[in-house]
């Protein structure tokens, strides 16, 4: 009889330390783990000798794009993991694609908030509609207001492995810097950060499928599979400039979208001629 008690009681322990376990993850009917347990595949090791050719592309990813909204899922939106990630100290930020120069915190704050100066009654003397004093406004913008985000990636031919195909180095938030004036002064990053810092964090974050909620990609195999939208508005180039700054096509958005295309349509066209027999 106590043998048989010991049993119950021991089932009934280990079914309420299982249940504990998996209540994290619960999403009313079943445990949702397999996304959350995931890690990201590392990249296997390229000789240099391998590589027989190699391109550095810049492309934008624009959320409002169908293709793309996913990633401002409200459940789990992009923009939460890159702020956080940065803002929190969790990786690395870097001021610019060399990804040497670092970035806190306080400068990222520093960079999307404004100050100004408005007039407003004087609280000692509200009596008097004319006596008005100086105040100090802070005006941030807000991480839902990142609605394009700026991808580095090299595209590669692996002599070794016969394979063409694009390799993520880092991903920054586009945003334009708050004036006074309030001119615009174009899209600017606001920082970057490195995939690889990224992958493990992304590897398990989930992407919202329309199709079947029991079946969701996380971020880090999102970018991997290339789901996203974009268009390249820089390959590498003598000046280090994008397509827009560069001389030819600086006074013309038409000729700067088509010379997008044709680097596009080049890559493409390389990797189809790679197999042609």
């Amino acid at each position: 009889m106590n043998r048989l008690l010991l049993i119950c009681t021991t089932i009934l322990l280990l079914a309420t330390a299982s249940e504990a376990q998996i209540s994290k993850f619960e999403d009313f009917t079943f445990p949702h783990t397999a996304v959350k347990e995931r890690k990201a595949v590392p990249y296997r090791y390229i000789r240099e000798a391998n590589v027989k050719w190699s391109k550095r592309i810049h492309r934008v990813i624009d959320v409002r794009e169908k293709q793309n909204k996913v990633m401002h899922w409200p459940r789990n939106p992009f923009y939460l993991l890159v702020w956080n990630a940065a803002m929190n100290g969790e990786l690395t930020a870097y001021a610019n694609d060399s990804l040497t120069s670092i970035k806190t915190p306080e400068d990222i704050m520093k960079e999307i908030s404004i100050e100004t100066t408005v007039m407003v009654p004087n609280p000692d003397n509200p009596d008097d509609p004319y006596d008005m004093v100086p105040t100090t406004v802070v005006e941030s913008q807000e991480p839902t207001d990142f609605v394009k985000y700026r991808l580095m990636e090299d595209w590669i031919f692996d002599y070794n492995y016969s394979d063409f195909r694009a390799r993520i180095i880092a991903i920054a938030p586009l945003i334009s810097p708050l004036t006074e004036s309030g001119i615009e002064l174009g899209e600017v990053p606001l920082y970057w950060l490195k995939m690889d810092d990224l992958r493990d964090k992304l590897a398990q974050e989930e992407v919202f499928n329309g199709k079947n909620d029991a079946a969701r990609m996380s971020f880090d195999h999102w970018f991997q599979m290339r789901q996203f939208s974009s268009y390249i508005v820089k390959e590498s180039n003598m000046y280090d400039l994008d397509i827009s700054r560069l001389e030819e096509f600086r006074d013309d958005g038409v000729e700067a979208l088509l010379e997008s295309d044709r680097i596009k349509n080049e890559l493409f066209i390389l990797e189809h001629d790679l197999w042609e027999y």
